[in-house]
Order: structure tokens, then C-alpha cells, then sequence
């Protein structure tokens, strides 16, 4: 019964003392100005997302500049030479400046996705646009994120 019962608090203090510590994704600086340039309407749409996110109670104040670039090519074409799906790359260069030391970090985060051609010329403008839609949600998520972890690390 005693090694049953030494063996349970030994393991306790094992596991409970390991160093393990939760990441906090909480943004540790307010955004003062995000500058944006490129393509207008994700431009817009991640302008938007990061505007909430922003801390108003800290002191620290953090410049965002934003750089998108929206390429459409050719992915497929059928027998007939006629084309069937297209290929959608969107790139995004975040500089992050710090104003108070006037130190920056910069990243790049780039997303890719197809769509079909549409039997209607309306249908494939639809497909992609949805499509640009999800590309620029999981590219604001990305920079959330990437923000986060360099708010935890300075």
C-alpha cells in the first residue's frame, strides 16, 4: 500500500513539474497603422482581420505593412484545347516594425488552390472568388498566428 501510494506522488511530481507551459496566442501590442498595397480586395480583407485583433491596452506600438500579389494561371485543359481548371497562388509579405526601437520582422505567406470552369461565365467567376475567399482566411490566419508567436518571443 505505501509503494502504491509513494509510486502515485512520484509520478505526480514528474508530470507536474516538466516545464510544460501552454502557448498564449495573445497579441502583446497595439497596431497603430496597416499599410497595405497589391491586390485591393484581399488587401482589404486582411487590413480587416487584424484590425480586431489588435490589443488597445499595451503600450507597445507595431506598424504593419502589407504587400499582396494575387497570380491566376492555367492549371488543365481538355481535348478541345478549352480550359478547364485554373490555378490561384496568393503571396503576402508582412513586415512587422516595432515603432519604439524601430526593429522589423518580416514574413511571407503564400497559398494555393484551384477551381473548376463553370459552364457559365457567371459560375466561374463565383468559383473563384469562394475560392480567393478561403485562400485569404487561411493566409490571415497564418499571419494572426505568426504574430502571436513573435509577440511571445520579444
Amino acid at each position: 500500500m505505501k509503494i502504491k501510494f509513494l509510486y502515485t506522488i512520484v509520478i505526480t511530481l514528474i508530470l507536474f513539474s516538466c516545464g510544460y507551459k501552454i502557448v498564449d496566442n495573445k497579441i502583446n501590442f497595439k497596431i497603430n497603422e496597416i499599410v497595405t498595397t497589391g491586390d485591393k480586395k484581399i488587401s482589404y480583407h486582411l487590413k480587416n482581420k487584424l484590425s480586431l485583433i489588435s490589443s488597445e491596452e499595451e503600450d507597445r506600438l507595431m506598424r504593419i505593412n502589407i504587400i499582396t500579389n494575387k497570380n491566376k494561371s492555367i492549371k488543365e485543359r481538355n481535348v478541345k484545347n478549352q480550359i478547364t481548371k485554373h490555378n490561384i497562388q496568393i503571396i503576402s509579405k508582412v513586415e512587422l516594425i516595432n515603432l519604439s526601437n524601430m526593429k522589423s520582422k518580416k514574413f511571407t505567406f503564400t497559398k494555393n488552390g484551384d477551381f473548376n470552369v463553370g459552364s457559365r461565365h457567371s459560375d466561374t467567376l463565383n468559383n473563384e472568388k469562394k475560392l480567393v475567399d478561403l485562400l485569404t482566411i487561411d493566409i490571415s490566419e497564418q499571419i494572426i498566428e505568426a504574430l502571436a508567436n513573435y509577440s511571445n518571443d520579444s
